[in-house]
């Protein structure tokens, strides 16, 4: 059970998880885990970002006669893109506001999948986001009822208090059904609950005296988020002592997804334990318009994924960046300036921390290429990398011989 901590939301969510039974209890007094605990944090584009925008084939002949040129990155002039010299034989660039992305890939620490989407033929986002929240290859499939990564969390993090957590005001799909999952969108003024502390009297009012598992879960999550308001660092004024990244790393030109990373780092540094974090970031629905908005966009993304890397540089246990979309979008623009939802689009990691390096380090997946009769319908960059194989390669080597994050198949 994930719990909510958004000021408008939380007494809602507060109440309503007191009639689901399963929260387990969290003691703060010991936040330390027992042994190194690696960090996956998940950053999801949700809308379907466009892959072959994102990381272009800047000298393939297919890409460059059927797609328009606002929407590639080219190998020189305006709109060049930031070489990565990825494979021989083609001159891969990412979109020339990924700079820093550019240069964590230059320096060895990420690996790219650039033709990776799920198994089952769909042009659905709402389709695809299930399918991806819950871990399986196709919809409809039997799953255990909580999100993969909250499953991952739970049997990687050990007896760590918190080992989920979602940098914004709801969970993420794929840490639903986590049973010790908080949903934080800041942490500057505390973890406050509604209505001060009348709010809390009232909170402890229904449980106090009661028995039963759904009391034990109402006493557990109020002892949760108390516990994670103990360990904030205040002024004498007991004021929340505002967050100082390391390493000069500044999450402001992020907005509002750079406050979420910013959270997810500062959890991090409180709670050794944390095993499983995310964040999302919309806006990647590109039907019209798409060169100015996806600009946008990539450079809020490069901006936030920039801070989170410098902030976590000197994190003394592993820790590794996944980012992925629901999908891709089509190879040809359509009449409004845009592209129609596609198949396969680009996954990317990148990590550091710890002793040793990211292992993965400039790995590229297999590219199917855009020739007529390599594309999918004829119309879409095929999936040559099923998203759950590249997740178990991140996974496998943040860390070795823990429980894969989904079933063979």
């Amino acid at each position: 059970m994930t719990m909510l901590l958004g000021r408008r939301g939380l007494l809602r969510a507060g109440l309503a998880a007191t009639a689901l039974p399963g929260l387990r209890g969290m003691a703060f007094a010991n936040p330390a885990p027992t042994r190194e605990v690696p960090l996956l944090i998940l950053v999801f584009l949700r809308g379907g970002m466009d892959g072959l925008h994102f990381l272009s084939p800047a000298d393939d002949r297919d890409f460059n006669e059927l797609r328009i040129p606002t929407l590639r990155n080219a190998a020189e002039g305006e709109r060049a893109g930031e070489r990565l010299d990825a494979v021989p034989g083609t001159d891969f660039r990412l979109h020339p506001e990924a700079a820093a992305l550019a240069n964590i890939w230059r320096e060895g620490r990420m690996a790219i999948w650039p033709a990776a989407g799920v198994p089952q033929p769909t042009r659905s986002h709402f389709e695809a986001q299930s399918i991806i929240g819950w871990g399986e290859g196709k919809s409809g499939e039997a799953h255990s009822r909580a999100g993969w990564l909250a499953t991952w969390a739970e049997a990687t993090g050990g007896d760590a208090p918190v080992v989920a957590l979602s940098g914004q005001d709801r969970p993420v799909p794929e840490l639903i059904g986590g049973r010790r999952g908080l949903a934080v969108p800041g942490l500057a003024r505390g973890v406050e609950l509604p209505g001060g502390e009348f709010g809390a009297t009232m909170l402890e009012a229904l449980h106090m005296r009661a028995r039963g598992p759904v009391a034990e879960a109402g006493q557990a999550a109020l002892a949760s988020l108390r516990g994670l308001d103990r360990l904030l660092p205040r002024n004498a004024a007991g004021q929340v002592t505002p967050y100082a990244p390391a390493n000069g790393a500044d999450y402001g030109p992020a907005a509002e997804f750079g406050r979420g990373l910013a959270t997810i780092a500062q959890v991090a540094r409180l709670q050794p334990g944390l095993t499983a974090a995310a964040v999302d970031l919309g806006g990647w629905d590109t039907h019209e318009g798409q060169a100015g908005r996806f600009d946008g966009r990539v450079r809020i993304l490069n901006r936030g994924l920039a801070a989170l890397d410098a902030d976590l540089r000197d994190l003394p246990r592993r820790w590794t960046v996944l980012v992925c979309s629901d999908s891709g979008r089509r190879l040809r623009a359509n009449r409004s300036g845009g592209t129609d939802h596609g198949r396969a689009g680009t996954v990317f990691a990148f990590g550091g921390g710890g002793t040793r390096g990211f292992g993965l380090g400039q790995r590229f997946g297999p590219w199917p290429g855009l020739a007529a009769d390599a594309l999918e319908d004829g119309v879409d960059l095929r999936v040559a990398t099923d998203y759950r194989d590249a997740f178990r390669q991140v996974v496998a080597e943040l860390a070795p011989g823990a429980p894969g994050p989904f079933r063979q198949g």
